[in-house]
């Protein structure tokens, strides 16, 4: 009998449901979920002088399997945030709240230039006299396969992604994609490399040039919490943002997310998991297992680890 969940019984990122959506369709329904998510926490903790929307992204979404060509000119939304207030200067700081990251390098030798690129985005402006938004500062990119370092429009992103920071737009990165490399140089690759982590998150900052900038990476492993972090805004204005709290919001928004989870069952394609992540994964279902037959509400999980 299967064991399910509207409520996410992970600590972080639901590892059984990103491997159905990796291997057997779906990415496109929780991107765009979990972008409009994300749009609305944003707005909901911006302060005043500052707007957000919902826009097309840099990712492009779907190529011909044989040609190779794109097949669709639809592009995924994405999420801006806007500043309203019409003189700010940039903050210097790019991370607060106590959390470390678990990379930092040079911006510059994140980046790969080619003649190609592009796919998906939330992006955060600055008002202006003559904008009706504002100058954009900032762009979420909730990344997909497509776009990643196996996919077809790899090439397209990362020439899209270069052009935004040239253009001096912050990018955030979220990945929560462990099957496939990050368009990311620098990021080791999970889970053939040491110290590599199948999911993170990055912040990259332009300011005051491509060469000077930083890029600053949160990354995580399966059954840990996804990182809550403080956006910088302009001036010393930050954005506290939840990325976990979103996670979970948009994991039970739609009951077929929950019904693509069976806590009885390995995630599909288990061995591309690193054993120490396997291992978590195996107690994550011992922890959900032993709840259901001890009679508890799952409402009530995630659950502690067995021997924790």
């Amino acid at each position: 009998m299967p064991i399910r969940s509207r409520k996410n019984q992970y600590r972080g990122i639901n590892a059984h449901l990103q491997s159905v959506l990796q291997n057997d369709g779906g990415w496109d329904s929780f991107h765009s979920n979990y972008i409009s998510d994300l749009g609305e926490a944003i707005d909901n903790r911006l302060p005043p002088g500052y707007l957000v929307d919902i826009e097309r992204s840099l990712q492009i979404r779907e190529f011909h399997p044989d040609t190779g060509e794109l097949q669709t000119r639809h592009r995924k939304p994405d999420v801006t945030i806007y500043d309203t207030k019409i003189i700010r200067q940039r903050s210097p700081s790019r991370m607060a709240g106590g959390t470390v990251a678990t990379l930092v390098q040079p911006l510059a030798e994140t980046l790969t230039i080619t003649d190609e690129s592009f796919y998906s985005s939330v992006v955060i402006y600055e008002q202006q006299d003559d904008k009706s938004f504002g100058k954009p500062i900032i762009r979420l990119e909730v990344l997909s396969p497509t776009n990643k370092a196996s996919g077809q429009g790899y090439f397209q992103y990362t020439d899209k992604r270069y052009a935004a920071l040239k253009s001096g737009l912050r990018l955030i990165e979220i990945d929560y994609l462990h099957e496939s490399p990050s368009p990311i140089n620098g990021i080791p690759i999970y889970p053939k490399q040491d110290a590599s982590f199948p999911y993170s998150i990055t912040i990259s900052d332009p300011i005051p040039s491509l060469q000077e900038g930083i890029s600053e990476t949160y990354e995580f492993a399966v059954d840990e919490s996804i990182p809550k972090l403080e956006i910088p805004l302009s001036e010393s204005d930050l954005l506290s943002l939840d990325f976990g709290a979103v996670y979970n919001r948009t994991f039970r928004k739609l009951q077929v997310y929950s019904y693509l989870v069976d806590y009885e069952q390995l995630p599909v394609h288990f061995e591309r998991y690193s054993p120490s992540d396997q291992e978590r994964i195996k107690q994550r279902i011992q922890a959900v297992i032993t709840a259901q037959q001890q009679g508890h509400n799952l409402e009530e999980g995630p659950f502690n680890l067995p021997n924790s």
